[in-house]
């Protein structure tokens, strides 16, 4: 997935819908890409909630939870396709396909 410094707003890409579920660890929302109308899960973790972090190949610091799903999230029926991550200042935000 495409690493995790925003180039370009998450707010042009994406259209915010309905919380999905919110839990210790942060919150699910739906969403729509407007690049083609395909819906899509966008969960926000609060970075201090981030307990293990590590190195993506590339080279990028990740939360564990992003390099495990890196990992597993292509050629694995069943798992959730980690689309792409952003890193802000307080939050760590992951788009996530919505089955």
């Amino acid at each position: 997935p495409p690493a995790g410094k925003a180039q370009q707003g998450l707010k042009e890409r994406y259209r915010l819908g309905s919380l999905l579920g919110r839990g210790g660890f942060g919150s699910v929302f739906s969403a729509t890409r407007l690049s083609d109308g395909a819906p899509v899960a966008i969960k926000r973790v609060p970075r201090n909630r981030v307990r293990h972090w590590g190195e993506l190949p590339d080279g990028t610091s990740a939360p564990l939870k992003i390099m495990l799903l890196a990992k597993v999230s292509t050629g694995f029926p069943g798992v959730v396709q980690l689309l792409e991550w952003v890193e802000f200042p307080n939050d760590i935000v992951m788009v996530l396909e919505h089955l």
